[in-house]
């Protein structure tokens, strides 16, 4: 797009606004005389462009051109980004942004890449793994199966109170029938989430590292938040229970849970429910958190390891009175996230509206399902942390 192409379709776009806001206060005659001029000015424009494409000569990009270009591209990408992060966009800067092209970069780059497009590289996976890692999530306490297929089932054996068995006391005895294996059947079917996302191809073309970058955190964080959602979904459908202080986390780790369970529990807490956990001293003085002498960095309560996500993962409730959520137990009995095939990422240049606006349309899609197991493996215990906030 030349300059003076690029001045007639701004002026075009002015002429526009000013013919709605005439059509709003009712003044028809001046608004079609507006109309009907924008519409010549596109006309021009349009002709101007089918010359360009006819091969006609077009003057030299003088250096004060360039100079506007490039100014004019920035405020492009400052713009673009503004509005991809959710901040409003005030009038001159959202006529800017749907023009619908970014300025051209013809004259600025000795080698410009006519195609445009997003690379993404093979490691994309990988690097959105390790940007997870970063982020307060609840995937890495339960269990994650992967499967190969859209729907299926699992059997899993139910905790019940076997009977012994009874003493022969005669040799011709017939030896009498005994209980049998408690199982159930849990089932899962694979479900579809997903987003796309738009991004222009200059944008691409003149900072892709730097965008794939943000993308790529900005596909982990929203992996991570689907996945949280549905995982809390299922913690916080086990009734919660009072915790009157810290003894009452011992009573259900030593009395309420299975001794099963409870030999592989840990403790998922807010930062509130740590903070409450951290000041808490037996008589003598002594922290009743220990450091894990593995682990430097994590903190043990009774032997148990205690996890640690953002409240704005778990929320502390209560106005007057805060409660800081618990969760004791074993969360990898309690929950299972059947996987399917992981993350899948794809760009287009030519499918959707990709081709007809010159930008690079990219698409996640992860599919899985989460289904509850055992409820009994878990106690969402409640505390009481208005003392130390």
């Amino acid at each position: 797009m030349t300059r003076e192409e690029r001045e007639l379709r701004n002026q075009a776009s002015t002429l526009k606004t000013e013919a709605r806001d005439l059509v709003s206060k009712n003044d028809m005659e001046k608004a079609k005389a507006k109309a009907e001029e924008a519409k010549n000015l596109i006309e021009k424009a349009d002709l101007l462009a089918e010359l360009e494409e006819q091969g006609q000569p077009k003057a030299p990009i003088s250096t004060g051109e360039q100079n506007d270009l490039l100014k004019r591209k920035q405020q492009y990408q400052n713009v673009f980004m503004k509005n991809f992060r959710g901040v409003k966009l005030d009038a001159e800067e959202r006529q800017l942004l749907n023009e619908g092209e970014e300025p051209p970069v013809t004259g600025l780059h000795s080698e410009p890449d006519e195609n445009g497009g997003l690379l993404l590289p093979k490691d994309v996976q990988t690097a959105i793994n390790q940007y997870k890692r970063s982020l307060s999530q609840l995937e890495p306490f339960i269990t994650v199966t992967p499967v190969t297929t859209l729907s299926g089932t699992r059997v899993y054996e139910k905790l019940a109170t076997m009977t012994p068995l009874e003493e022969l006391t005669a040799d011709d005895q017939d030896i009498p029938e005994t209980d049998n294996p408690k199982f159930e059947s849990i089932s899962y079917k694979i479900r579809d989430f997903g987003g796309w996302l738009p991004v222009p191809n200059n944008l691409l073309n003149d900072s892709d590292q730097n965008i794939l970058t943000f993308l790529q955190k900005w596909f982990a964080r929203k992996s991570v938040v689907t996945r949280n959602k549905y995982i809390l979904g299922i913690l916080s459908a086990i009734t919660p229970t009072a915790f009157a202080d810290y003894k009452a986390i011992k009573k259900a780790l030593n009395v309420t849970l299975d001794p099963m369970l409870s030999a592989s529990s840990i403790l998922v807490t807010n930062q509130d429910g740590f903070q409450y956990l951290d000041t808490l001293e037996d008589k003598n003085g002594k922290p009743l958190l220990q450091v894990d002498v593995t682990q430097p960095t994590q903190k043990l309560f009774a032997g148990k390891p205690v996890k640690v996500v953002g409240n704005n993962v778990l929320a502390t409730t209560g106005t007057t009175t805060k409660l800081a959520p618990i969760f004791v137990g074993s969360l990898e009995d309690a929950a299972t996230m059947f996987e399917r095939q992981g993350y899948q990422i794809a760009t287009t240049e030519v499918g959707g509206t990709a081709w007809r606006k010159n930008r690079t349309e990219i698409r996640m899609i992860e599919r899985e399902d989460f289904q509850p197991v055992d409820k009994d493996a878990v106690i969402y215990g409640q505390i009481d942390v208005t003392s130390v906030l």
